[in-house]
């Protein structure tokens, strides 16, 4: 099956950066083809909506160049630039053009970096099909796994809540379009977690690459044990030196962020590890190289 909107903007992408030719080869020969077809389909409705492979090549150089210049300054100071939410929304979530490149060139490495990739293999893998009630996602962003849940799962009601208006807007589109199906018992608004009163607990909760952007990820963990049921599956992921400009907190080291959750009254039923492209977890942790990480967690009250 050939992927003409996909092959197009690549090699625009690589006619403004011929580089990055190895990596997103590297990576388009690991896809199957309905992770090749799923990209095909959001170009499609992004393209559908007026946006031009110019304009998305630019969302995703975004990624790539404010990456590379996250890195070198971690790699010199060994911090993230930021350590306050409300520095990262003045940069970030309060700025809607930024946003908007920042979620779609976001979304777009969920299709074409490895380790994106394979965190949402495990997400694909992990989330519970044939279960109803409350699924709820803190958090959506460009609203790529929010879509994989509506379009695999069997929850009765799909809520999403993010601080950035930019993103709800985003993924409210994708739910309104028509594009990827009838998605009518889904809801997202914009409000902070921390200080929602929810009607009901929710049965599932996705955390995808949240945990990073907070101040007191024990205080978010907590309040993610106090609004779902006991039965609740909870679905995390974040990341250990991997500097962006949102970033403002980072693990001490996979341990460490295991028994944060286990404070916070949670176990580890399933976890999926990825350093870095061709490194150990050993040496990423010593040289301070990136490392993603994914957690499938229960509550032990359900035991």
């Amino acid at each position: 099956m050939p992927y003409i909107q996909s092959e197009r903007l690549i090699e625009v992408i690589l006619g403004k950066k011929p580089m990055h030719r190895k990596f997103l080869k590297s990576t388009l020969t690991q896809l199957t083809d309905e992770e090749r077809a799923d990209a095909e389909r959001y170009i499609d409705f992004l393209t559908a909506e007026g946006a031009s492979l110019e304009d998305l090549a630019e969302c995703y150089l975004t990624i790539v160049h404010d990456t590379f210049r996250e890195e070198m300054f971690f790699k010199e100071t060994k911090r993230y630039r930021f350590t306050t939410y409300a520095e990262a929304a003045a940069e970030v979530y309060d700025n809607p053009n930024y946003m908007r490149r920042y979620m779609i060139g976001l979304a777009l490495s969920s299709f074409w970096w490895i380790n994106h990739v394979q965190m949402r293999r495990f997400f694909n893998d992990c989330i519970p099909r044939h279960k109803g009630g409350i699924y709820r996602e803190v958090g959506p962003g460009h609203g790529l796994y929010f879509l994989d849940a509506m379009s695999t799962t069997s929850f009765d009601v799909y809520e999403g809540i993010d601080i950035s208006a930019t993103s709800v807007e985003l993924t409210n589109r994708i739910i309104n379009s028509g594009h990827f199906g009838d998605f009518s018992k889904a809801r997202v608004w914009r409000e902070d977690f921390l200080t929602t009163k929810f009607a009901e607990l929710a049965d599932a909760l996705v955390m995808g690459e949240v945990l990073e952007h907070v101040e007191n990820p024990e205080m978010f963990l907590s309040r993610a044990y106090d609004v779902t049921t006991n039965s609740a599956s909870i679905f995390l992921t974040t990341c250990f030196n991997s500097p962006a400009i949102d970033h403002i907190y980072n693990p001490e080291s996979v341990e460490g962020l295991q028994n944060l959750v286990r404070r916070a009254g949670f176990n580890v039923i399933k976890s999926c590890i990825i350093p870095k492209v061709g490194c150990s977890l050993d040496q990423c942790m010593r040289e301070l190289l990136p490392v993603n990480v994914a957690l499938l967690l229960s509550k032990r009250d359900a035991e």
